[in-house]
């Protein structure tokens, strides 16, 4: 990489430049557009806030203003911590953790770091700006410093690199136009200058991962599922590093990448290389995973007025339009190569020994798969499908590191997902502990992936290979037999303390998203401030939702098949999802400052151990369509119904009030074991009320409940006076609201007759 565009990543990151005009204007005119509005220091505030205002407290939809209440996050370094990341109201603000001084000591011994490699010292100075001013406001010129230094820097950074093709003088009538244009005093000369192009806003996206990651059968999915997923976060970023390469950028240049998308500004120049580029990226994706897979590239071009505070989300619409049309015309740039490329005969087909019982494609090099002892069938895997279980997906519960090797791209034959990586110039090696030596052949410099927070940068035996550490939070612990293996699903299923053994499959994602990110900063939106939504959404759906499943009461019990950019799809014993479903709503709604129109839903459905993957995770997401279905959506699929979030919880108290009335001592010692005719009486009269047809208010099932309801509480009076009292504080209860939430009454004594099912003796 060419020293100047390292040198004007640097100096954008730092906002420092020594004896050096026109670098000195380039980021002075990077600093500018990123901001997105002029920062004139007649505005500053006399008493401004210590703290950063989470950037939910901007989002704003439908002209809608949420609450006037603002949200401060804590001034501390980035670590999955509640008291770090979570935002506290103004009346309570956190002004603990880490002061100026000390984050400005710690940023002081980054910057004098030693390196022979500057791309390494680049991205390393990156990463420390990340963990230590995350939640440092970039400047206080305005009422709501809702972006965070590390934003501001990097995209400075980046356009800086964009900018460094411009020659001097040009530099300085653009930032003599933006400056006057920004400040609202532009004339006539200016203008023109405005429509000058700066960068080039690109997108990527891999489609075909859903299909990819789910389409799957039962056998030995446990095994391999969470190896192909996390394949996809390997392949996204092993491609993102040969676009980067092959474009001379550094990674300053990232805006956002994660969930198989990813974000970029590339200098106007790179328009001519984007084709050759997706060609190359094309071609090696077809060769190890044919049509499976395949990488879409957007992109459009930004001129200087197009950041000028409220105008980029213009640019950003242009780029996913040109994102959605490389989708509808998918090879198109293989040109003359498309026919053969495409529908070239296959090599093999119809022998069922060469048909991978895992993915259910052919394969010349199948081979039998022993699985488990003593299974029935016999069964076969083919090498792609072999490293997703043995290379990845019985490695990564194991690490707490992943070393990545970055080298030339290498030509490699359809085999193992190593052979795909190392097609686009990336090994990979599963770290346990420190002491392990990395042995990457061929590497040139070494990424490590550390997959939670750590204390100190270990040091690792790298043969004197540059080296840079990056916090990568992931989700790598799942459910393991006493082997260190996967837990296979149907013995994971046996982890439910009832006797009704199903799984739970529940997928979850962010209500209206694209609008958030379309419309929901208005006026305010600026290219640093969509950079910062990104970066807090992936925060909590990559790093808190990683602390949710890997701790408490779900602790070695979820399987996290994905959960990353807004998505999740986990897995797990039935009946500690819905408690999980909760508390992932709750921490998200407190997480976002409980903003009103930034919600989630999600869907629950039931399998069995050996229920095909791919049909779970379609029977997952038509509960997610039908929660979002509900108006405003916010809603949880359950048990049959949609609900509202706020009517589920009160389903919830029901049922945590009925299950101490009914449930066998050895599930609830102080259970008042009484008759589950009260559970059958509910969902009677539940199922009477759903059928009322066009009557709204009233129904026989209201005299039924309060005669039955009476009858059963008069006839324990007696031997159970506690169980009579519980049973005529819910007739009370449902005579005060006219039985208008029996259907409630009715799901809750479902859910608990689920919870208490006794094991049948097959079982």
């Amino acid at each position: 990489m060419e020293e100047k565009i390292i040198n004007c990543a640097i100096a954008g990151l730092l906002h420092e430049v020594e004896a050096d005009k026109s670098l000195s204007e380039i980021v002075a005119l990077a600093a500018i557009l990123s901001a997105g509005e002029g920062t004139d220091m007649q505005e500053k505030e006399t008493n401004p806030p210590q703290q950063m205002l989470t950037i939910f407290d901007s989002i704003s939809l439908n002209n809608n203003i949420k609450t006037s209440e603002k949200h401060f996050l804590p001034l501390t370094h980035l670590s999955l911590n509640e008291k770090a990341i979570f935002p506290e109201s103004i009346k309570s603000k956190n002004t603990q953790g880490n002061n100026y001084e000390t984050i400005r000591e710690n940023l002081e011994k980054i910057v004098k770091q030693s390196s022979t490699d500057p791309e390494t010292y680049l991205e390393t100075l990156l990463e420390g700006m990340r963990f230590w001013t995350w939640s440092v406001p970039s400047a206080y010129y305005h009422s709501d410093p809702d972006v965070s230094l590390y934003e501001h820097s990097r995209m400075t950074a980046a356009l800086a690199v964009c900018l460094s093709d411009f020659p001097n003088e040009k530099i300085s009538e653009l930032l003599k136009a933006v400056t006057n244009d920004f400040h609202n005093k532009a004339s006539n000369g200016d203008l023109k200058q405005l429509d000058t192009e700066i960068a080039l806003l690109v997108g990527g996206d891999i489609s075909g991962i859903q299909n990819f990651i789910y389409m799957l059968t039962s056998k030995g999915a446990a095994k391999t599922l969470r190896g192909r997923s996390f394949y996809l976060q390997l392949l996204t970023e092993a491609i993102l590093r040969y676009l980067l390469h092959e474009l001379q950028l550094p990674s300053t240049n990232v805006i956002y990448s994660g969930g198989g998308h990813f974000y970029l500004f590339a200098p106007i120049s790179a328009k001519d290389k984007l084709k050759d580029i997706q060609q190359n990226i094309t071609q090696k994706l077809l060769i190890h995973h044919q049509t499976n897979l395949y990488l879409a590239l957007g992109y459009s071009s930004v001129p200087a007025s197009g950041f000028k505070i409220g105008r980029f989300p213009e640019y950003w619409g242009k780029m996913h339009a040109s994102l959605s049309h490389a989708k509808k015309h998918r090879y198109s740039e293989l040109g003359n190569q498309f026919y053969t490329s495409i529908f070239e005969p296959p090599e093999i087909g119809g022998n069922p020994e060469k048909i991978c019982s895992a993915c259910g494609e052919d394969h010349p090099k199948v081979k039998l798969w022993d699985i488990e002892k003593g299974q029935e069938e016999q069964l076969y895997i083919c090498p792609l499908c072999e490293s997703f279980a043995e290379d990845i997906g019985k490695n990564l519960p194991k690490s707490s590191m992943v070393a990545l090797g970055l080298g030339q791209p290498c030509d490699t034959q359809r085999g193992t997902a190593i052979d795909a990586l190392k097609a686009f110039g990336m090994q990979v090696q599963f770290l346990s502990n420190k002491n392990e030596k990395i042995n990457l052949p061929g590497a040139q410099k070494i990424i490590i992936w550390h997959l939670d927070d750590f204390q100190d940068q270990p040091s690792l035996d790298t043969d004197n290979l540059p080296i840079t550490h990056l916090l990568r939070y992931t989700v790598n612990h799942i459910p393991l037999d006493k082997n260190g293996e996967p837990l296979p699903f149907d013995e994971l299923q046996k982890k439910v303390k009832g006797g009704f053994e199903k799984l739970g499959v529940l997928r979850m994602d962010v209500d209206n998203l694209g609008e958030i990110f379309k419309k929901g900063l208005g006026k305010k939106a600026t290219v640093v401030r969509l950079s910062t939504l990104s970066f807090q959404i992936s925060l909590f759906f990559e790093g808190w939702i990683k602390h949710i499943c890997e701790s408490g009461d779900f602790y070695e019990l979820i399987y996290s098949v994905y959960s990353g950019g807004d998505d999740i799809f986990l897995v797990g014993p039935w009946d500690r999802m819905p408690d999980l479903a909760m508390k992932i709503k709750n921490d998200f709604s407190k997480y976002t400052g409980y903003h009103p129109q930034i919600t989630l839903s999600g869907g629950l459905s039931f399998i069995g151990g050996k229920y095909p993957i791919y049909q779970a995770a379609d029977d997952a997401k038509d509960a997610l369509d039908v929660a979002k279905d509900l108006e405003g959506k916010d809603g949880f699929y359950f048990l049959d119904h949609a609900w509202k979030w706020n009517v589920f919880i009160s389903v919830n108290e029901k049922r945590l009030h009925l299950r101490p009335l009914v449930a066998p001592k050895e599930l609830d010692k102080g259970s008042l074991e009484g008759p589950q005719a009260i559970l059958q009486i509910l969902q009677k009269l539940a199922n009477e009320e759903s059928n009322k047809g066009i009557r709204p208010v009233w129904g026989r099932w209201i005299w039924m409940g309060a005669y039955f309801l009476y009858r059963m509480a008069e006839q324990l009076e007696k031997c159970k006076p506690e169980l009579a009292s519980k049973i005529n504080e819910i007739r009370n209860e449902l005579h005060q609201n006219n039985y208008s939430n029996i259907n409630q009454w009715g799901a809750a004594a479902r859910w608990v007759q689920l919870e208490i099912r006794k094991k049948s003796k097959n079982e």
